[in-house]
């Protein structure tokens, strides 16, 4: 019920190996269908969106089907509710007939994240918030938009922290930090989204990236891994038209290695704009991670 060996094949191979038949015919979304709550078919929701309910098996039928049928042995009428409901909101979603709707993605081109969504909820496992990460900076989960794309959103508590005069300061650079991070476009660096102040916190929103970071790649497979992907987004923000833009915190855990083997920059978190508007370094001392920081921090250069 914990959906642990669906989010186990998800973390090791990817969510396109939940639409690979079985030597059986079945997916994993069938087999979800057939035997595992509905929050199974929720997660896998999440991993791969609305083609989940138009796979097929060897005899032809769809997930959708299994459930209408006596193969469904767990929840029927749960799923039955969550199928009805979910297909109703996509069919909402859809352009009206006669309408231009944008072209689609060709095959192997990436669909940007629409940044423009205004409501969104956290997507719950066990009834309970999917936390994806945790720092010391604050708790990332998954959240799903009203343009239905599943995203992640870092949750910076703001209560209790700190004097307030500073930490407004603090909060209102990490928020210009977004604005400049959003205008970024490159293979190589985690995209941002936007922000978000409520009362009890700072809610930055970006893609969201499945692979492993390369800390964890490094201590399973003990072997270090090119360093090209790195310099590449590196590059770009040293040399960017606007500005140099300083990642401050370069290391193995903030250094992502996706499922589909692409290297991102991840957690910006200390990410910000060196140039003549803004002079970023005065009250807040060196940036970084002790071992990985420049020595000239160190000396205060």
């Amino acid at each position: 019920s914990d959906n642990s060996n669906l989010k186990w094949l998800v973390k090791e191979l990817g969510s396109d190996c939940l639409t690979v038949p079985d030597k059986e015919g079945d997916t994993a979304v069938h087999l979800a269908a057939k035997h595992q709550p509905v929050d199974s078919l929720q997660f896998i929701f999440y991993q791969i969106g609305a083609k989940m309910f138009s796979l097929k098996n060897k005899d032809g039928e769809t997930p959708v089907d299994v459930v209408e049928i006596d193969w469904c042995r767990t929840a029927q009428s749960a799923k039955r509710a969550w199928i009805s409901s979910t297909q109703r909101r996509l069919e909402a979603s859809r352009p009206p007939a006669g309408s231009s709707a944008p072209p689609a993605a060709s095959a192997g081109t990436k669909k940007q994240l629409d940044p423009s969504f205004t409501d969104w909820d956290f997507i719950l496992q066990d009834n309970k918030k999917q936390l994806i990460g945790r720092g010391g900076f604050g708790e990332v989960y998954k959240a799903l938009t009203d343009r239905n794309q599943t995203v992640a959103v870092k949750v910076l508590p703001l209560s209790g922290t700190g004097q307030s005069g500073k930490l407004q300061k603090a909060v209102e650079m990490e928020k210009r930090g977004v604005e400049i991070l959003k205008r970024l476009s490159h293979p190589n660096i985690l995209q941002f989204l936007k922000c978000e102040q409520k009362s009890d916190g700072l809610y930055i929103f970006t893609e969201l990236v499945s692979g492993h970071s390369l800390f964890e790649l490094m201590e399973r497979q003990k072997k270090p891994f090119k360093e090209s992907g790195i310099c590449s987004g590196l590059k770009f923000l040293h040399c960017h038209p606007d500005g140099t833009i300083l990642h401050r915190d370069v290391n193995c855990n903030n250094v992502m290695l996706t499922n589909e083997g692409v290297i991102k920059l991840i957690d910006f978190g200390l990410a910000k704009e060196v140039g003549k508007s803004c002079d970023l370094s005065t009250g807040f001392g060196p940036k970084g991670t002790t071992y990985f920081m420049a020595p000239e921090l160190f000396m205060g250069e």
